[in-house]
């Protein structure tokens, strides 16, 4: 019976959904007969999906995946949520990885 119980909790701790980040980049309008550009320059913004409610999160940038870097703090009231558009020179240069890390 403690045998079952445990699997049962274990599977349960396992199904439960890992907040998830999708990164969407957004380019700067082009004047297809002169070619000027023009509008916001640009950059990419992050879309976040199975987040838990009421909670503060945080997202940090990293190079190597040793040492992580905060990049700036979000709270939620649903479970998906879209961040602020990043411009290029906001960003660190360089690839890097990102990552989503619940503050509290």
């Amino acid at each position: 019976m403690i045998r079952l119980l445990s699997i049962l909790l274990l599977s349960g701790v396992a199904l439960t959904a890992a907040p998830k980040l999708e990164i969407k980049r957004v380019y700067q309008k082009v004047v297809e007969a002169t070619g000027e550009l023009y509008g916001s320059p640009g950059g990419i913004y992050f879309k976040y999906t199975s987040l838990d409610p009421f909670i503060m999160y945080g997202l940090e940038y990293s190079y190597d995946m040793k040492k992580w870097t905060h990049l700036y703090n979000f709270g939620t009231v649903g479970d998906n949520t879209t961040s602020p558009l990043f411009h290029w020179y906001e960003l660190p240069p360089g690839k890097c990885f990102f990552r989503i890390k619940q503050l509290w």
